[in-house]
């Protein structure tokens, strides 16, 4: 066995032994793509169609007179929602100042982590502009 390894060895040219060398290291090498030279780019200037205008149709329009009573339900809902404000939403802005008040005990305790002022404006600031500041029928933070 030993025999027939060396005769197919030595059988074998040496074109084809570095042939099959050559084939698998080629593959490996970088290729030099710094030898290749880009094209410069040139922008070129197309020409569009200009578009034809369109051609402008007038039409006739109606006025229709405003009637008085869009007035009325204009106001009457404002009406509504001061109503609404000065007996169900400041209520709850005054039990919320109450409610708010025992927890600035604890006041001291948020002066060094820096959100004092945020305690300040969600226990008292917030709570007594939307109260006592605001125009009445507004919603808190539109004014």
């Amino acid at each position: 066995m030993i025999r027939r390894i060396r005769r197919n060895l030595l059988l074998a040219s040496p074109l084809a032994v570095w042939g099959a060398i050559a084939a698998l290291v080629l593959p490996a090498l970088p290729v030099q793509a710094d030898d290749i030279e880009p094209e410069p780019y040139v922008e070129e200037a197309v020409e569009q169609p200009k578009p034809e205008p369109e051609p402008v149709i007038e039409a006739e329009v109606e006025e229709e007179e405003e009637e008085e009573v869009a007035e009325y339900e204009d106001e009457s809902a404002g009406n509504i929602e001061k109503f609404l404000d000065l007996v169900l939403v400041r209520p709850l802005y005054v039990a919320r100042i109450v409610v708010g008040l025992p927890f600035f005990a604890f006041y001291p305790f948020t002066i060094g982590s820096g959100y004092d002022e945020d305690v300040v404006a969600l226990l008292w600031s917030e709570p007594f502009e939307a109260t006592f500041d605001r125009p009445l029928g507004e919603a808190p933070g539109d004014y």
